[in-house]
């Protein structure tokens, strides 16, 4: 019994749809949300998870890339911060092309960095991390650099 060509067509597609979530290498941006636009609301339902899905664009590759980060919202504002000196791959691809798309928990969307300089913004959202996250707290009184990172205020389109 042969297949008719919409039916192998069909079929090929649900493959590859099957495969891809199988693997799990469904990225950020393929998931983002046709038509339906996040609120604030929404980031607020959220903001109690513990990491990001943030998917940059490489600066030599141009390639998306995802990686999980902690982040914190406040005041209707959303951070992120880089350890190491803001020698991530992720901060040093922002510094190239700040455009980003985020995942929280079912939530996508996308945004822009903003790369903040305030020496007291920095120490305030620096506060909100360590206040959030209790591995930095403990880490930070051993003198690691958690909580102590380069601070990015994503530029959220809502």
């Amino acid at each position: 019994m042969g297949l008719t060509l919409a039916k192998a067509q069909r079929r090929r597609f649900l493959s590859c749809v099957l495969g891809l979530l199988l693997l799990g290498g469904v990225p950020a941006w393929l998931l983002a949300q046709e038509g339906k636009t996040p609120t604030r609301a929404d980031l607020e339902k959220v903001a109690d998870q513990s990491t990001v899905e943030l998917t940059t664009l490489g600066r030599k590759s141009g390639k998306p890339h995802t990686t999980p980060i902690w982040f914190v919202y406040d005041q209707g504002r959303l951070y992120l911060q880089a350890g190491r000196g803001g020698k991530t791959d992720w901060y040093l691809n922002l510094q190239k092309n700040p455009q980003m798309t985020l995942k929280i928990d079912t939530l996508t969307f996308s945004g822009k960095a903003k790369f903040i300089t305030d020496p007291k913004e920095i120490e305030r959202v620096h506060g909100l991390f360590v206040s959030k996250y209790l591995r930095a707290r403990l880490a930070g009184m051993v003198g690691s650099s958690i909580g102590h990172g380069k601070v990015v205020e994503v530029e959220l389109p809502f």
